[in-house]
């Protein structure tokens, strides 16, 4: 065995975290090893459900086969449809004969630019409108090849209606526009050529021949609405002119013009203005003399001047009379003296002509006083004549308004009036001529080859729908299924994987095949059966599942370095799970090593090791726990070198209790010393708590976990079970693994599947190193 294993180096990698174990060649290594699983968590998804999708494969390959023959099937019974295509273009400014100026009243030129013209008219044309005169015309509800009772409104026994068929020709026919161009395809489906020719050409005439009446209609009513309003505005506008020659009559217009009398009302205004103006500023004039005359009537009438006194010849012919006879008085003063009686005469003449000069004064005063009246009186004259002329142009201006309205509205409708008319005249003109805004471009042919089904399409996508239903299938089987089948599912729950050990192929060409680590499915096994399963290791120690017993082994050499491991305990989290055989797989490996194990049959409940020895079952543990016997007299020696067997003794009624008591810590402690490494077989952890109890009197515990029936919730639960005792966990064994599965064969698996053939090749390398 030590010639064997010094071939190989045993490695220990980690990854994310948890370590992973490979048995690699140590002389040559095989160069066409499997890719590592991805690093990153969406890579490592991803992976996940690609090996999945692998490990149900057959069924994956099963959905895509019964989809693609489904597909094929279904192909092929269905009848073949042919497509009859007619191409109709759209045309925005059809020839006009009579010119550009007479327009169509249905179809303004502004609305052709719009796009939604032309996403309308596919509408029409795709409408049930369209369809029906189609269906009346060619009498497609009496063709019984063209409709059938599925399709009819009324179910069974149902007579077609051209409803009905224009129902099912709105089914089988599709306008598509050509992008950019004012082309659309007309396309009929049906399971003749020629009736799908003859369905498309016949929509497409239709459809021009609807749009030519509904113009036409729509002329015909506007026609009728323009005779009506050219009618009433006929009338309007001889209403109109009426009332206008009245206005003008009323207001005697009709030889002057209304603009005519303004301007003679308007030039009087300003005469009377000007003149009104002259008038106040003279008045003004005479009441300023008059004022001047008055105040200069109280002086001396020879001392008085004014501008209308000093300008009388009267008052002035007085003045030079006065400075003559005084002029006289004056001179015969010296010579005759005051009282001489010519001097007196000459006074009475001064005094005279004083009072002359007073009293032409006066006169000058009235004269001037009667002036300011005349004055006065003319300026109101001219201010009533003022006020009458604004009063006539205000009454002209109201007239104006009054006739401006008149005019305005016999004018507009005199204007609305000859456009009527000649839109009517165009109208009737448009009715004459028919204009077609659509014609065929490519009338439709019958078609020569089928376009449904298409039965490569078909059978593609129903492989295609096949592989994805059956990945899916193969998600969910595997999302559902609870079982932890891989050393990923292990380390999930926090449990270090120690190795795996595969499930036990035929070995031996006979007698040993679909043997597993555990009784899978069987209810009662021979004695000889078990003892070859479980003692496997030591009759074929060349065999793969040799090789994993020893990668554990030296996975827990690893991990007794950084702690003390002389007592293990090996349990699981439920019966038949491959324990038992897990711990004499792992015990006979580790004697193989040179060292001395002992085996603990700790199952008080149901011990079987004894008889995978052929060995005595009592004395054993309880008979240690219960008598005065020594450890070295009950101790068995198997038939591998360096393995020991304590065997659990008669069962006891009160298992927990004993394995609770002094004597049971004591018993480890004396195996520890005696032996270099101590295994301890213990019930299931879900099934009695003798292993709970155990695990806190040991230096660590594995777990063993079955690749083919332990689930996530019951390892869990064991796992917390454990913890909760404080039991040191070293491990888990993951056990049962059907290496043929595609989800190990990849990664830290790939060895173990070529584990066979390598020991083959290694033996003649092992024996020619020895000699």
């Amino acid at each position: 065995m030590a010639g064997v294993g010094a071939g190989y180096a045993e490695v220990r990698i980690m990854r994310l975290g948890h370590p992973r174990w490979f048995m690699m060649p140590a002389l040559h290594q095989n160069s066409n090893t499997a890719p590592q699983e991805p690093q990153d968590d969406a890579a490592q998804e991803l992976w996940t459900l690609l090996r999945q999708i692998w490990a149900h494969k057959w069924l994956v390959l099963l959905a895509a086969v019964l989809c693609t023959a489904l597909s094929l099937f279904w192909s092929v019974r269905q009848r073949k449809i042919y497509e009859a295509d007619c191409t109709v273009e759209y045309i925005p400014n059809p020839p006009r004969p009579l010119g550009q100026k007479i327009e169509d009243t249905s179809n303004p030129v502004s609305y052709w630019s719009d796009r939604e013209y032309f996403a309308t008219q596919n509408l029409i044309i795709a409408s049930r409108t369209v369809a029906l005169r189609v269906a009346e015309k060619l009498g497609l509800h009496r063709d019984q090849d063209f409709m059938s009772e599925a399709e009819l409104e009324g179910g069974e026994g149902a007579v077609a209606t051209v409803g009905d068929a224009a129902k099912r020709l709105r089914e089988v026919s599709e306008v598509t526009p050509e992008r950019n161009t004012r082309l659309v395809h007309v396309t009929v489906e049906d399971w003749k050529p020629e009736r799908a020719a003859l369905l498309a050409n016949t929509l497409a005439e239709e459809y021009i021949e609807k749009s030519v009446e509904d113009r036409l209609g729509s002329t015909s009513s506007a026609l009728e609405w323009l005779g009506g309003q050219l009618d009433g505005l006929k009338k309007e506008l001889e209403q109109t002119e009426l009332a206008l020659h009245e206005f003008k009559e009323r207001n005697q217009a009709l030889s002057i013009s209304l603009e005519d009398r303004q301007n003679i009302v308007a030039a009087d205004i300003q005469r009377y203005s000007e003149s009104l103006t002259e008038a106040r500023t003279r008045r003004i004039e005479l009441e300023a003399r008059l004022r001047a005359l008055q105040e200069a009537n109280d002086q001396d009438p020879l001392e008085v001047h004014a501008a209308a006194i000093d300008a009388s010849p009267a008052v002035e012919r007085l003045r030079e009379t006065y400075v003559q006879v005084l002029a006289q008085r004056d001179a015969l003063a010296t010579e005759y003296g005051e009282a001489h009686p010519k001097m007196q005469v000459l006074s009475a003449q001064l005094a005279t002509i004083r009072a002359q000069l007073r009293s032409e004064i006066n006169g000058v005063i009235r004269r001037a006083s009667v002036d300011l009246a005349e004055m006065e009186t003319v300026e109101r004259g001219l201010e009533s004549a003022l006020s009458e002329a604004n009063g006539a142009g205000m009454e002209l201006n109201l007239q104006e308004i009054e006739y401006r309205r008149l005019a305005r509205q016999r004018d507009n409708t005199a204007e609305l009036y000859s456009t009527i008319l000649e839109r009517t005249a165009q109208t009737d003109l448009t009715r004459a001529l028919k204009l077609e805004y659509a014609q065929v471009v490519d009338a439709a042919v019958a078609p020569d080859r089928p376009i449904k089904p298409r039965l490569v399409v078909n059978v593609l996508l129903g492989l295609l729908g096949g592989l994805v239903f059956g990945c899916l299938a193969a998600i969910v089987l595997a999302r559902m299924d609870r079982t932890v089948r891989t050393a990923e599912g292990v380390e999930g729950l926090g449990l270090t994987v120690l190795g795996l050990l595969p499930q036990i192929e035929q070995a031996d060409g006979g007698g040993l095949a679909s043997l597993r680590l555990r009784r899978r499915g069987a209810t009662h096994e021979s004695t000889g059966h078990s003892e070859r399963r479980d003692l496997y290791v030591h009759h074929n120690p060349k065999s793969a599942v040799a090789e994993c017993c020893r990668t554990v082994r030296t996975n827990l050499t690893f991990a007794a370095a950084e702690q003390q491991h002389e007592a293990l305990l090996v349990t699981s989290a439920s019966p038949r799970e491959g324990k038992t055989t897990v711990t004499l797989c792992l015990a006979i490996s580790l004697a193989q090593s040179g060292r001395r194990v002992l085996v603990v049959d700790t199952d008080l409940r149901k011990p079987r090791i004894h008889r995978s020895f052929g060995l005595r079952s009592s004395p054993g543990v309880t008979s240690l726990l219960v008598g005065d016997q020594k450890l070295e007299e009950v101790v068995q020696e198997t038939q591998v070198p360096g393995l020991f067997l304590l065997s659990s003794g008669p069962i006891p009624p009160n298992p927990s209790e004993l394995l609770l008591t002094r004597q049971f810590a004591d018993l480890v402690t004396s195996c520890r010393e005696q032996f270099d490494l101590v295994l301890l077989d213990s019930p299931p952890l879900s099934a009695v708590t003798d292993a709970a109890i155990i695990a806190s009197q040991v230096d660590g515990t594995i777990v063993v976990v079955d690749a083919q029936k332990t689930s996530r919730d019951a390892l869990g639960s064991s796992l917390r079970q454990l913890r909760d005792v404080q039991a040191h966990l070293v491990g888990g064994v993951l056990n049962d693994v059907d290496l043929s599965s595609q989800r190990y064969g990849q990664g830290s698996y790939y060895y173990y599947r070529r584990g066979e053939g390598y020991y083959a090749e290694r033996e003649s390398l092992t024996d020619a190193a020895e000699s």
